[in-house]
């Protein structure tokens, strides 16, 4: 039956009540916290020994520093658990399908909100593209997001009782939906529902593992009611928010003018140059340490291509100007850049597309604006747009004002 049915294989899945991932990511913490503190703290005994003689060796103390950070992390993680407990979220259909609505209640434990301080959950269902790369001593997994939705459930929506809470969920899916292709800690597709609220003390922050199945014959959950879709909500688009949000646009003679300035996006912009920094470190590392030319050579080369990356964040804007059959765009760096000017004709589609993200599924992907060209080529009409619904609203006018559709 399970060849049929693959989301049998996963107990919870089976019965319609996801598990949350606190407990497993709460074991990992403290496994993995535990043997790093163990293997670096000899350190600690040892270098204090080599200063004197090799000043350079107090670059060792990274690694217990790298520790106590851990150890913050795995005890924020034994907070949130003891005041949250495990969670569960209960869906219907079993299981989702593409083009079809994923349904559901999250189980879990949350104080009623006073007056003085409401709160807000916010709910995230992500798909993801997980690879998975082995070398001889470890194992590096990377979680790509594809496509995202988010909506925001208020107090009033929530359903506090003696028993626990129940957050209502309600998501359309696209019908191009990729399935789920893994259902442990494999390569593959995922598909991820994630629940967050700021709340004084530890923070909610629950994740669950959605299975996502294409022609499957879904069936009702004998115990997750049907959400009203009133209850997804989201802040309408107008030109200040977008203002705000470092898009600014403007009618002008030629057409429709939008506006993205340079850097838009600080924390974005301020987490790259950290890296980047911490790169260029490793050059000087390699150089002191008397590394081969070679590594040298290849390390200065992505530095360079960091810069740039780097430069753009900071210094680089788009301007595009759609009008009657036509876009225009130009991409300025330091102020510099020409204009090109592409016909309705030569575009196949405006599509959105994810250009950027932060790390992990967690993390904020950063839509980009792109005309797919009939010669296969592509054109980004602007980036770097951090809310999904300003991206969508802004595809939308450019479409309409280009009067390609």
């Amino acid at each position: 039956m399970t060849a049929h049915a693959p989301w049998l294989q996963r107990k919870d899945w089976a019965t319609g009540r996801v598990a949350s991932n606190a407990r497993a990511n709460l074991r990992t913490a403290w496994t993995f916290t535990v043997l790093w503190n163990l293997v670096s703290a000899p350190i600690l005994v040892f270098i204090p020994r080599e200063l004197a003689r090799k000043p350079i060796a107090a670059i060792g103390f990274i690694f217990p520093v790298a520790g106590v950070g851990l150890l913050a992390w795995a005890l924020l993680l034994t907070l949130r658990w003891r005041r949250f407990g495990p969670a569960s979220f209960e869906l219907t259909p079993l299981p989702a399908v593409p083009g079809g609505i994923l349904n559901g209640t999250i189980r879990t434990k949350l104080e009623r909100p006073s007056l003085t301080q409401p709160f807000v959950v916010s709910v995230r269902l992500s798909c993801l593209q997980r690879t998975v790369s082995r070398g001889s001593e470890s194992r590096d997994v990377r979680e790509t997001i594809l496509w995202r939705e988010e909506q925001d459930v208020p107090a009033d929506r929530i359903a506090f009782t003696p028993m626990g809470t129940s957050i209502p969920v309600r998501f359309s899916l696209p019908p191009d939906a990729l399935e789920t292709t893994t259902i442990d800690q494999g390569a593959g597709i995922l598909w991820s529902l994630d629940a967050n609220a700021q709340l004084p003390g530890v923070d909610l922050c629950e994740e669950f593992d959605i299975p996502v199945y294409r022609g499957a014959d879904a069936v009702p959950s004998t115990s997750a009611p049907v959400i009203p879709l009133a209850t997804v909500r989201s802040e309408p688009v107008t030109p200040d928010r977008l203002a705000q949000a470092g898009i600014e646009i403007r009618r002008t003679p030629d057409g429709a003018e939008y506006r993205f300035r340079a850097s838009r996006n600080q924390s974005f912009s301020i987490g790259v140059t950290a890296f980047t920094l911490l790169w260029t470190g490793a050059i000087w590392l390699q150089w002191y340490l008397g590394f081969p030319w070679f590594f040298v050579v290849v390390t200065a080369l992505v530095d360079l291509l960091l810069l740039v990356v780097l430069s753009d964040l900071w210094f680089g804007s788009t301007t595009v100007i759609t009008s009657p059959g036509s876009i225009r765009r130009r991409h300025s760096l330091f102020g510099m850049g020409g204009w090109r000017t592409i016909a309705a004709s030569e575009i196949a589609a405006l599509k959105l597309h994810i250009s950027m993200q932060t790390t992990g599924r967690a993390g904020t992907p950063y839509y980009e604006i792109r005309a797919m060209l009939k010669s296969g080529r592509r054109c980004a009409l602007g980036d770097g747009i951090r809310n999904k619904r300003q991206a969508e609203w802004l595809l939308e006018q450019m479409q309409k004002e280009s009067f390609f559709t």
